[in-house]
């Protein structure tokens, strides 16, 4: 068991990471899009929640301050939810389809740790 837990660790803190990398590979883009949601700053807002991923994904994938780790990444997929992936205000059904799918993705991944970070305790 102790071997899935590792593999689930690596897997999780990698997926992370290379999402916070993406927050920084392609700002530009990602600030447009942003923007496109009304986002104050989208340029500061995409490299702090770019941070934040770094940083939560590192923290996972070492198992180092993992209170702290699993707080930014929860904090940052419930907030990216909320902000990012409001299916219920879009009108093209392709963009709502994705959006709800994002939505639900980034909550189900928020669950996932606090169920961790209660592990924990």
């Amino acid at each position: 068991m102790q071997t899935l837990f590792l593999i689930g660790q690596i897997v999780l803190g990698v997926y992370f990471i290379k999402a916070g990398l993406h927050h920084f590979t392609q700002l530009e883009g990602m600030a447009g899009y942003a923007a496109s949601k009304h986002v104050p700053a989208p340029k500061l807002a995409v490299g702090v929640t770019g941070l934040m991923l770094l940083l939560g994904g590192v923290g996972v994938l070492f198992q180092f301050q993992l209170v702290w780790a699993y707080g930014l990444l929860i904090a940052f997929l419930v907030l990216a939810a909320f902000t990012m992936h409001r299916f219920w205000v879009e009108q093209d059904p392709n963009m709502k389809m994705a959006n709800q799918v994002n939505f639900q993705k980034n909550l189900a991944l928020a669950a996932a740790l606090l169920m961790l970070l209660w592990l924990q305790a």
